[in-house]
């Protein structure tokens, strides 16, 4: 059993999360439920590995070797059900940074590029600095669930769209999309020829039902990326990290060779050493992780229903990311983050950043030790109390 309550100090760490205090004229004392990482320690059997390598006293370039991708491959089909072959794998730096670049390369400049929203505010900077025209496609959003406009959807597909760019499990709505529903997508772009790029780093935080990845749907697989990372399942941003998994052997190539052009060569083999360890030895972690945001997401919507009955909880399937409507206040998003941050010691995420239509919400990190968590819940509480109409 790994200990999740422990609550770890990372102040003095350069986490970003923690020194959000002095944006806010803070030197230390508020709680911070932005940013997706965790406050989670890592699983010990990954910063083993790192050590036993620094045991070589050379950092150098490096390639990640063979048993890295077949720790990823075995990863996703124990724990998703699918094979993704080891040659369709290729180690890159961040997701957000690999999207940019496939968009600038497959893409030309000038053309449509859809996402569903509200989303993960980088895909729209990806978009439009990769030199492409953002189409908005909203989501249906009834009784606090969101689904997606298939209507909608093809007929942008109609209007032009070249490439869609999808988050799986969804940032910041907390969707886990159905194996139907996914399909859906996949034939829409498999029939009007626009490239899927899905972006499922949160896969291993399905919290309600299975999670399914777009690689199973092989209509897509000639336009299909799909972007992994030991990031949010264990904790490992700071690793700066992804792995590209490229089913299209043709597109692998070109994808491959326009990094190599770019001479981005890929993260430190400190980084393939924790991919390696943390889809090896990490299954009994990311269980017990998982479970413990289930327990928080429950101790949440207990406490909303509780204290805070008009604040509208998103209902929640995955991520360790809830979505809640605050529009009871009758203020923006950046008023609310503000009042939180500078009354009552609490950061938030801001919700109009991940889409117009979504003025008024926040998004919650819940991944942290429940103590903090509780700490944080009480603070909101008192927001509430003076502010909520």
């Amino acid at each position: 059993m790994y200990d999740f309550d422990k609550v770890v100090d990372r102040r003095g760490t350069s986490s970003i999360k923690w020194n959000v205090q002095y944006d806010f004229g803070q030197k230390d004392g508020l709680l911070p439920f932005w940013i997706a990482d965790t406050d989670f320690a890592a699983e010990p059997k990954i910063l083993e590995a790192m050590k036993k390598r620094l045991d070589h006293p050379i950092i150098g370039y490096a390639d990640p070797w063979e048993n890295v991708f077949t720790a990823i491959q075995g990863w996703w089909e124990r724990r998703h059900g699918w094979k993704a072959e080891t040659d369709w794998m290729y180690i890159s730096s961040g997701v957000v940074t690999a999207i940019y670049f496939n968009l600038q390369l497959l893409i030309p400049q000038g053309e449509k590029v859809l996402t569903f929203t509200p989303v993960y505010d980088p895909f729209f900077a990806a978009i439009k600095n990769s030199g492409h025209e953002l189409v908005d496609c909203p989501m249906i959003h009834e009784d606090n669930y969101y689904t997606i406009d298939y209507a909608q959807f093809e007929e942008e597909l109609k209007n032009g769209v070249r490439g869609v760019v999808f988050c799986n499990p969804h940032n910041p709505v907390g969707r886990v999309w159905s194996e139907e529903e996914l399909k859906k997508i996949a034939d829409l772009c498999a029939k009007y020829g626009a490239y899927l790029f899905s972006d499922e780093v949160h896969a291993d935080y399905a919290l309600t039902r299975p999670y399914t990845t777009m690689g199973k749907f092989e209509q897509i697989h000639d336009r299909l990326v799909v972007y992994t990372a030991i990031s949010k399942s264990f904790n490992m941003a700071g690793m700066c990290s992804s792995c590209l998994i490229i089913p299209n052997g043709e597109l692998k190539k070109k994808i491959v060779a326009d990094f190599e052009s770019r001479w981005m060569f890929g993260p430190c083999d400190l980084a393939f050493t924790a991919i390696e360890a943390a889809y090896t030895y990490g299954d009994t972690w990311m269980d017990e992780a998982a479970a413990y945001v289930a327990g928080n997401v429950e101790i949440v919507k207990k406490f909303m229903a509780e204290r805070m009955p008009k604040v509208q909880v998103t209902k929640h399937e995955g991520t360790f990311l809830m979505w809640l409507d605050m529009n009871c206040y009758g203020l923006t998003s950046g008023g609310i983050t503000d009042i939180l941050a500078k009354e009552y010691g609490v950061a938030l995420g801001d919700g109009s950043h991940y889409g117009g239509q979504a003025e008024g919400f926040m998004r919650f990190n819940i991944g942290c030790a429940r103590e903090t968590l509780m700490q944080g819940l009480e603070q909101l509480a008192k927001m509430y109390d003076k502010y909520a109409k």
